[in-house]
């Protein structure tokens, strides 16, 4: 890799970590298909720990507070979409989290795309019917109990339709059922409702914000790659079709 190549006792000396460390009994044997596609794997990984210590160097980033994961991706599955690779490295690498801050930070969305989200997913903001209740079992006074929000079908049975067909200022019960005796006072109907572009537009543009981020920062760390890395037989990309143990046959 340009001017410092990843050596072969780098790549070993990475595998037998994760053979002496915690996930050891799911890695595939040694000399296997499989265990030649871990050790090309944990070639990427190296790689693009080295791309990443580069720019961090010329971008003058250190480790110290780094964004968490959640500033990323909103979940796990979210942060795999960069790749199995580039979510390892952001996972364990403070600094790979830097670099995306960095390389990412004027990556924006526009209105129009948060208001073309939001008419092409509306039931992503539906809300289901409601009702605003105070629920009390036995002979605890209802006066003495919390209001809270019920959806429907969250109380079962009669008691779910009882209270779902109530008006608000309406007491259902004491009804009794397994659990108990329930007495519950209806305060407000919420009816089922679509929420608006300006209620739903902030969610919508941190959703979008986030994935447009991962994308920049994907195809940056791919043509990095693409220009400082050259592969030498033995340890070509997991994926690529040529090499004799990639699985993935069409």
């Amino acid at each position: 890799m340009g001017r410092a190549p990843v050596g072969l006792a780098e790549v070993e000396r990475r595998e037998a970590e994760l053979r002496d460390g915690p996930i050891a009994a799911v890695l595939p044997r040694a000399g296997t298909s499989e265990g030649r596609q871990l050790r090309r794997w944990l070639v990427q990984v190296l790689v693009t720990e080295r791309v990443v210590r580069e720019e961090a160097a010329a971008r003058m980033l250190y480790a110290e507070r780094p964004p968490a994961l959640a500033a990323l991706a909103p979940d796990s599955a979210a942060l795999l979409g960069l790749g199995s690779v580039a979510a390892d490295v952001l996972t364990r690498y403070p600094l790979a989290r830097k670099v995306f801050a960095a390389i990412t930070a004027d990556v924006a969305v526009s209105e129009e795309d948060v208001a073309r989200y939001w008419a092409a997913n509306p039931e992503a903001f539906r809300e289901p019917e409601r009702r605003v209740v105070r629920h009390a079992l036995g002979d605890v006074p209802l006066d003495s109990r919390p209001a809270r929000v019920v959806r429907r079908g969250e109380l079962s049975g009669a008691l779910g339709e009882a209270v779902f067909a109530a008006a608000p200022g309406e007491t259902v019960g004491p009804l009794s059922d397994a659990i108990g005796r329930h007495t519950v006072l209806v305060l407000e109907v919420r009816p089922a409702r679509v929420r608006g572009l300006d209620e739903a537009g902030a969610e919508i543009g941190r959703r979008l914000l986030l994935g447009a981020r991962r994308r920049a920062f994907t195809a940056w760390l791919d043509r990095r790659l693409a220009d400082r890395v050259t592969l030498v037989e033995g340890f070509e990309h997991p994926g690529d079709p040529r090499q004799p143990d990639n699985t993935h046959r069409h």
